[in-house]
């Protein structure tokens, strides 16, 4: 596809971007966008009561594109439907092959007008060359030239993570979720009505992309179904495709069909094209996060014998009820650490065997006992419970404790992950949004509570179990 990478790489890292339609009434929210952007940006309106407002930002406006004085990379098209065609015809004359398309009502109106206007509005883009991005899309967030979306997109928390979504407000969660995780994205594509770039062109793009690593893809319906199966069992072993399907339900396809004009189709296809691709599927937001978390943090392993540390009886039963509920094993730990254990280890109010309820009384010991966890043969990832109790003891002790967690998890190479448990976590956010950014610093994902935890930890071992079953054919 190398007209389509062409116009991509522009639509990307342009150098100069236009912004057709940008309003007062929206406070010029698509040119605001642009406040971090390295390149060159112009504004294209005509509406004398908007013209004012975009030039006290300093921001040089024109009546139509033609009018620019250089060429432009990039557009974004924020105007209502009825003028799409006339600003088409602009872009067209200018010659600029990438255009982003904000407006919607069209296919997933259901209407036969917006079906029509579609209809138009592809031919038109096809007949010229011209990259459209949507209709009905939030467009590209590209942290590296400071070009965004969305206002709660950091242009300065880049990584090797890329988000490509039908959803503009998903695009926006996901993007957003993943950076307040500590996890830098590459870049987010949000592409609606799909009428021209869809996810299998995205899925073999960033493929290639030297800077991406994962993939997070929310998708409601592909137009070619056999395409998108084939990049996915292209791309996936390669690199990790974190699936999140939309309208799996009868009342979710009506949804679909309504929001993107997309044919969500049936369930049974998708899992078994997904399942045999090797995707990663996830079922929601949250899901998308805590499996990203655990393909960016922990070391890959296929191992799936989970030591536990943390917690009381109840809370070392239910956890360990939650990580065998998914297919992960809570092994008991091998004689000669449970020798060494009972040589120090005080056993009232607490046990060794894995879980571990190392109770007050053996805080004292706990670099020793996590170290001998870390080494035992039988863990190959350890989980640690953190409770808001711990919010009680000094900020001194607590970070001490945090970093001997963090020094033995880089002692042993083994991956480690923290769970939290509170009944009520909205009035605990304050402290649990400190430990996990204390967390994130020594390089260990935290998850709100064990069952999911439990649940992306699994999805992660699948997938490299997947990754490995390639190697051995």
């Amino acid at each position: 596809m190398p007209v389509l990478k062409e116009q991509l790489d522009a639509a990307l890292s342009p150098k100069v971007v236009a912004v057709v339609g940008a309003r007062k009434v929206d406070d010029y929210s698509w040119l605001r966008n642009m406040s971090d952007f390295k390149g060159k940006v112009y504004s294209v309106q005509v509406d004398p009561n908007d013209i004012a407002g975009i030039e006290e930002m300093g921001i040089p406006n024109y009546k139509s594109l033609v009018e620019i004085p250089e060429p432009v990379d990039y557009v974004v098209v924020a105007v209502p439907r009825r003028v799409v065609p006339i600003v088409l015809k602009d872009i067209i004359a200018k010659g600029i092959k990438t255009v982003h398309m904000f407006t919607s009502g069209f296919a997933e109106s259901g209407s036969e007008e917006g079906v029509q206007a579609q209809l138009q509005v592809t031919q038109m883009a096809q007949e010229a060359g011209v990259l459209v991005i949507g209709p009905n899309c939030m467009g590209v967030f590209n942290p590296h030239v400071g070009m965004r979306f969305g206002a709660g997109q950091q242009v300065d928390n880049i990584g090797s993570t890329t988000v490509i979504s039908q959803s503009g407000a998903h695009a926006s969660s996901m993007t957003q979720g993943l950076q307040a995780s500590g996890i830098g994205v590459n870049a987010t594509i949000s592409f609606g009505n799909a009428i021209m770039l869809d996810s299998p062109d995205l899925l073999q793009y960033f493929a290639e992309d030297p800077k991406n690593s994962v993939i997070c893809a929310y998708i409601e319906g592909p137009k070619d179904g056999q395409r998108f199966f084939q990049a996915l069992r292209e791309v996936a072993p390669r690199k990790p495709v974190v699936l999140w399907k939309g309208g799996q339900t009868d009342a979710g396809r009506r949804s679909a069909a309504s929001h993107t004009g997309s044919l969500a189709g049936s369930m049974e296809v998708w899992d078994a094209g997904a399942r045999q691709a090797g995707a990663i599927r996830a079922d929601s937001l949250e899901e998308v996060i805590d499996v990203t978390k655990m393909l960016t943090y922990l070391t890959p392993t296929t191992g799936d014998r989970v030591g536990i540390i943390g917690g009381s009886g109840g809370q070392s039963v239910s956890m360990s009820d939650d990580f065998s509920r998914v297919g992960l094993n809570v092994p008991r730990l091998t004689e000669p650490t449970l020798e060494r254990m009972a040589g120090f280890f005080q056993l009232v109010g607490a046990s060794y065997f894995n879980p571990m309820d190392i109770g007050g009384i053996n805080r004292s010991n706990l670099e020793t006992i996590l170290d001998l966890l870390t080494n035992d043969p039988n863990v190959d990832v350890v989980a640690m419970m953190r409770g808001i109790q711990l919010g009680r003891r000094t900020r001194e002790d607590l970070m001490a404790e945090l970093k001997l967690y963090g020094e033995a998890g880089d002692k042993s190479g083994k991956p480690m992950l923290a769970m939290f448990w509170t009944p009520v976590p909205y009035p605990d956010n304050a402290f649990l949004e400190e430990m996990d950014k204390t967390l994130q610093g020594l390089g260990i994902p935290t998850f709100p509570s064990p069952a999911r935890a439990a649940r992306a930890l699994k999805k992660m071992v699948d997938y490299y179990r997947f990754r490995e079953s390639l190697e051995d054919t």
